[in-house]
């Protein structure tokens, strides 16, 4: 009877979740105009290309990604994509390109926003963020990580002068705290001349995720299911030290390991050498997490919450467990 039960509940909310999927171009056709008329202002040509706009997503998601999207769009076209009179110079067409891409990636939708234009000059930025004290002097170089960490701090802006458009120090860190708001991550790829991309992975709906449940101390946390690629044992015949730091080996692949203990702040106190491990996998990056116990999975309601200053770059969300304990999400990619 209880099997047959539960078969009903999943057939419903199948059924429910189904009816809120409504197809990305429904938000996303107010994009070319909003770029067309930018783009005139700065006296640009900037074209816009939407690929995979059939995609089907939550209309509770779509309604709320639309304005990070849109962040990313206007921002490419003032700082990303040249005059016609520079990319000319540069040996390239004298209209700016800017493409959205959507896609499925196992539960997740993924969007990129991608322009070729002058892409970020790194050096720049680094001398910014040391002479601002968001960077360590000892730093020599950032790392696509790093650098979306930097551009992505409020208030942290290059520009010389402020406009209608920029230098306020106000875009890519909205983006990026609406979308981990959302249950989501992002990453950046950028190359001087070649233009700037950035990769948004967001839950396919807000409504519900499969999720696996894992506990350190006496804390339990959440990690979404689309994010885990396998749970393996951690201990002395998988470990091993690459660079003076604890990683995994797991079938010929050397992966970095992470302690959820470390990461969260708790003491040292029974730590087991015989470990569960949690494989994490965020596009083609793949990390070792470890925990004290993998307790299941379940399926979890995602409770949105305007995040508060100072909150974890590893924290994405929150959700309240079956038996009434609040849990916080992890957010994977800040993970990996």
């Amino acid at each position: 009877m209880s099997s047959r039960i539960n078969r009903l509940v999943n057939e419903v909310q199948g059924e429910v979740i189904a009816t809120r999927m409504t197809p990305v171009w429904q938000v996303f056709d107010r994009f070319p105009r909003a770029v067309r008329d930018l783009a005139r202002e700065l006296g640009k040509q900037v074209s816009l290309t939407i690929e995979g706009g059939d995609i089907e997503v939550d209309r509770s998601l779509l309604d709320e990604i639309g304005d990070p999207i849109l962040h990313l769009l206007r921002n490419a076209v003032d700082h990303g994509i040249e005059s016609g009179a520079d990319r000319l110079q540069a040996g390239k067409p004298e209209e700016g390109r800017l493409v959205i891409r959507c896609s499925r990636e196992r539960d997740n939708i993924v969007v990129i926003v991608e322009d070729d234009g002058r892409g970020i000059d790194r050096d720049v930025v680094l001398a910014k963020a040391r002479q601002t004290g968001v960077v360590d002097d000892e730093v020599e170089e950032l790392t696509d990580d790093l650098l979306l960490q930097v551009i992505g701090r409020s208030g942290f802006s290059t520009a010389t002068k402020v406009t209608s458009v920029s230098g306020r120090g106000v875009g890519i860190d909205v983006v990026l705290t609406k979308i981990r708001a959302l249950g989501g991550s992002a990453e950046i790829q950028s190359q001087v001349g070649r233009g700037t991309t950035f990769i948004l992975r967001l839950p396919l709906t807000l409504v519900i995720f499969r999720a696996l449940l894992a506990r350190v101390c006496a804390e339990r946390y959440v990690v979404p299911m689309a994010f885990v690629s396998e749970t393996v044992e951690y201990n002395q015949a998988t470990r091993a030290e690459v660079h003076g730091r604890d990683s995994l080996v797991l079938r010929d692949e050397v992966l970095a390991t992470a302690d959820l203990r470390d990461i969260v702040g708790l003491d040292d106190a029974d730590r087991s050498a015989r470990r569960p491990c949690v494989i994490l996998e965020v596009g083609d990056r793949r990390s070792a997490l470890l925990v004290d116990a993998l307790i299941g999975q379940q399926e979890v309601v995602v409770e949105q919450f305007d995040p508060p200053s100072g909150m974890p770059r590893w924290v994405s969300g929150a959700t309240i467990l079956a038996d009434g304990t609040p849990a916080l999400i992890l957010d994977a990619a800040a993970l990996v």
